[in-house]
């Protein structure tokens, strides 16, 4: 027997027991729902952005080491506007920071060195009688003089322009760093209600940073699920909705108070319900189809809970997505029932029941299955979330096949045909088209006008690629805010008045080993003669460490198996000379054993360990990057930090009435001292933010007003180019790391992998369509109007430069797996029309009649149903919903026009269908 037999006997042998024991069905069905659904009360929130990133992958593994190597924290940002006259400089603004800052630091978890304001940053003035350096808010800030001078010491300083302080001076920033693993959105809360706590005050206050994106979205996420403000636990602060409850004035106002107050799953359930009730004129109609809705939402988050699968961001969409497609199949089940009811008004009940079963049965596993592969093709995806969302939803589909073939029957069986008989001819959608004479009259026009329809098509196909080629990848974080949201406001504030918002970190590594010996006469006090063939570049020595052990004279010549008695020092010069490399070191630890063993030694043995990070000319090296990174401001650079500049900066507090201070020490005794300065001002842990302890890496932030793909992604090839020609002939090895450097690697990852997932999907779909049709040339024909879909989708994003990101990639395989729904029932339609013995145009002309009024409302259901998703506050959720709109319109129209013309053209075998047969023999 042929996979397709089997499949049809299985089906139509479920809905069959269903109609003879309906009683005994539902209560199964009831049972086994109610015994999944507990499983709802084991989940847990995962709507953190770290939860989408795979912690196998290289850059992120490369990420982690970097944090943990120089102790990097994303920051949350409370911008403080203030609104006085004198800017921020005024006794009422600088006091709030005082305090919030106090309070910030009694914020359990947060790790205090990584919080900076004025009120933590320390100046170039030192404490009475001593060489401390006193922060900025330490001594009072109360008379238009002491105010005065805190400006004029920030603006000689530069290093806090752009960082905690606006370039106009209007607006201050408090910096909290987030630890690993700190729940950024009770992190968020916490600081929300600190700021709460103070009351109403004159400037306003708002808080943005990476961190607290990731909180937001998800408690948007929540908030469009639906779930109750007691469950998200939300703050008492809120930073968009400072006026309490309102009527909303525009759409972004709308999105929130229906996220709110309502939710968007309840939202999609009043349309699908209008939809049913508008079409099919009866209240029963309209509430079984809901009745499963809600079945298979305690079904997939109760398999969920039992699973250990985490509510993820990607998770959102799930639920809007169900509910639209789990009464689709209903709609094709009640528009064949609705035409027998009218048709047959005194057929047995049980007799209508069954025969729209057997007709309804292949296309609508058909479809679901076609469906559920769509979405199943996102099993392939790199990241979790993804994966799981996709496996979460055909599951669902699932689950919503058998509810159709068998709760379904069964309860149409159980209630009287009375309550549907009344309304079946009435004058809504179904009843105006129950004829389908404009359906019939359309093919009919198709066929005649083909060559104008292929004509069509043909340009369409032939002009394609010129929206392809304009197709680019484009993504950013941001983009997940209505741009109207308070955080996108003052996140735009931030880049505007403030190097930026975004933070790429790059490393600088250089640091090598060297080993050797050379005869003992060579060495003396800070002056030794090395090799020439000790290094081939002894200016990389300048900086590291000579360390030097003396050779006993009973022990061959080498540095391993021998007693060492070491004296080490710092590389001040490494200078070749015909014979040897003279190398000069500091003066220290005259009284060290080494010199006392030197006379009776053979040979002294020796190991250089670079710390390229204290030579100057690495210093100036570096220096010279981070110019180049500045340079590029098309690129969105709004400024660098790297370590030479913390140098540069030291160096000017240490004499700040010296002009010529602001410049980069000449020599490694120099660099040392600067670095040792910041340390003892800064402490360890600020210090080890800038360079490693051994000397060997740095750390340059580049800031950026807006982390796009494309511009970060042309930013760091630059990088990759410079590095190549100028840093690499030096030994000078660069890496990313930061959120930006994850992000740009992980939107390239996921994009193309869900485009590959969509052949995948292509593939999939086209097996089961020419299993279940009996024939290649029947998957072809119900596959190439969603494809065309797709296609048309694309070449208009390009076209329109709507950009590919990690949520627009999504649309095409979910508009593949639901657009190939209408060309399966028009299919199946035609095949039942020629097993009946009509001509291929009359079986046309019948097929179209029998599903275009079901296919027409089944599309305008998808459709609705997903565009509940463009009102979501996620503005990515919301471009979803509309591609995935567009998608689907375009399916409809392309099976409506292309498959009369590919029907007429070559059409499917004229034979008995053998469903039918099946069916009779079942």
């Amino acid at each position: 027997m042929t996979i397709h037999k089997l499949i049809v006997r299985f089906f139509v042998a479920l809905a069959g027991y269903s109609i003879r024991h309906p009683r005994r069905v539902i209560i199964l069905a009831v049972l086994f729902t109610l015994g999944v659904a507990p499983g709802a009360w084991r989940l847990k929130l995962r709507t953190d952005g770290h939860a989408l990133v795979s912690e196998s992958a290289p850059e992120v593994a490369y990420d982690r080491k970097i944090r943990q190597e120089f102790g990097i924290e994303d920051p949350v940002v409370v911008f403080i506007r203030a609104r006085h006259t004198n800017g921020i400089f005024n006794v009422a603004t600088v006091q709030l920071v005082k305090e919030l800052t106090a309070e910030f630091a009694r914020l359990e978890g947060i790790n205090t060195n990584h919080l900076a304001s004025l009120a933590t940053e320390h100046g170039f003035r030192t404490r009475p009688g001593t060489l401390l350096f006193m922060t900025f808010l330490e001594t009072p800030r109360q008379t238009p003089a002491q105010l005065a001078e805190l400006r004029d010491d920030l603006r000689r300083i530069e290093l806090y322009t752009g960082t905690i302080l606006s370039y106009d001076g209007n607006s201050t920033c408090i910096l909290i760093g987030t630890p690993a693993g700190m729940d950024r959105t009770k992190l968020y809360r916490r600081v929300g209600d600190i700021i709460a706590a103070k009351g109403p005050v004159q400037d306003e206050i708002s808080i943005t940073g990476a961190p607290v994106a990731e909180a937001l979205l998800g408690v948007h996420i929540l908030e469009d699920l639906g779930v109750p403000k007691a469950l998200l636990g939300a703050s008492t602060w809120r930073a968009d909705d400072k006026t309490g409850w309102k009527w909303p004035r525009n759409f972004y106002e709308l999105r929130l108070f229906i996220a709110r107050h309502v939710g968007l799953v309840p939202v999609a359930m009043l349309v699908m319900a209008i939809i049913f009730q508008v079409s099919f004129r009866s209240v029963t109609a309209t509430m079984l189809p809901m009745a499963e809705v809600g079945a298979c939402l305690m079904f997939v988050f109760g398999l969920m809970g039992w699973c250990g699968v985490p509510v993820y961001l990607t998770i959102a969409v799930m639920p809007v997505l169900l509910t639209a497609m789990a009464v689709t199949d209903e709609i094709h089940v009640y528009s064949r029932y609705f035409s027998r009811l009218h048709e047959q008004p005194n057929a047995p009940h049980t007799d209508l029941v069954r025969a729209t079963m057997e007709e309804m049965c292949l296309p609508v596993a058909n479809t679901s299955l076609t469906t559920a592969i769509g979405f199943a093709s996102f099993a392939f995806s790199p990241v979790g979330p993804v994966r799981a969302f996709g496996i979460f939803t055909a599951i669902g589909i699932i689950f919503c096949l058998f509810w159709s073939l068998t709760v379904m029957p069964a309860l149409l069986t159980l209630i009287s045909p009375e309550r549907f008989r009344l309304r079946a001819g009435g004058k809504g959608v179904s009843g105006m088209l129950a004829t389908g004479t404009w359906f019939t009259r359309l093919a009919a026009l198709v066929v005649r006008r083909r060559y104008v329809v292929l004509g069509v098509v043909a340009v369409i196909v032939a002009l394609s690629p010129l929206g392809l080629r304009r197709l680019v990848i484009q993504d950013s974080w941001v983009d997940g805010f209505d741009p109207d949201s308070e955080f996108s406001r003052t996140t735009r504030a931030v880049n505007e008045q403030y190097r930026g918002m975004h933070l790429l970190f790059v490393s600088i590594t250089a640091g090598k080993t060297w080993e050797g010996t050379f005869p003992a006469a060579d060495a003396s006090l800070a002056r030794f003669y090395l090799p020439t063939n000790a290094a081939s570049d002894p200016k990389e020595w300048v900086g590291g460490w000579l360390n030097v052990f003396a050779v006993g004279t009973t022990n061959p010549p080498g540095i391993t198996n021998t007693s060492r008695v070491e004296w080490r020092a710092l590389i001040e010069s490494a200078t070749p000379t015909p014979s040897n490399i003279m190398v000069r070191t500091q003066v220290r630890d005259l009284e060290s054993s080494f010199w006392r063993e030197l006379p009776k030694a053979k040979a002294v043995g020796f190991v250089i360990i670079s710390q390229p990070q204290l030579n100057p000319e690495m210093v100036r090296t570096i220096d010279e990057f981070a110019r180049f990174i500045e340079r590029r401001p098309e690129l969105k650079v709004g400024g660098v930090i790297a370590a030479a500049d913390y140098i540069k900066t030291t160096s000017f507090m240490v004499r700040p009435n010296d002009p010529a201070a602001r410049q980069l020490p000449k020599d490694v005794n120099g660099v040392k001292l600067m670095y040792d300065y910041y340390r003892i001002v800064r402490g360890a842990a600020r210090l080890r933010e800038v360079v490693d302890t051994n000397f060997t890496s740095s750390l340059t932030a580049v800031f950026l007003k807006e982390a796009n793909f494309r511009d970060t992604a042309k930013l760091m090839a630059d990088i990759r180019t410079y590095e190549q020609e100028k840093l690499t002939p030096q030994g000078i090895t660069l890496g990313f790391a930061g959120d930006v450097a994850v992000s740009q690697s992980l939107i390239q990852s996921i994009v193309t992998t869900q485009m590959q997932s969509l052949l995948g999907s292509l593939v999939g779909i086209l097996f089961l369509t020419s299993v279940l049709g009996r024939s290649l040339r029947w998957g072809i024909y119900a596959v190439v109007p969603s494809a065309l879909a797709v296609l048309i989708n694309f070449a208009m994003m390009g076209a329109l430069n709507i950009p590919l990101g990690v949520a627009t990639s999504m649309f095409a395989a979910m508009t593949l797996g639901n657009g190939v729904d209408f060309a399966i029932h028009v299919l199946e339609g035609f095949g039942s029309a020629r097993a009946r013995g009509l001509a291929v145009d009359a079986a046309l002309g019948d097929a179209m009649a029998r599903t275009g009024p079901a296919v027409v409302v089944n599309t305008v259901a998808i459709a609705l149903g997903f565009g509940v998703l463009v009102l979501s506050q996620v503005p990515a959720n919301a471009r979803l919903g509309e591609l995935v709109i567009l998608g689907i319109v375009n399916c409809l129209l392309a099976s409506l026009l292309l498959l009369p013309v590919l029907l007429h053209w070559r059409p499917l075998g004229n034979a008995p269908h053998e469903a039918d047969k099946e069916v009779e023999r079942v």
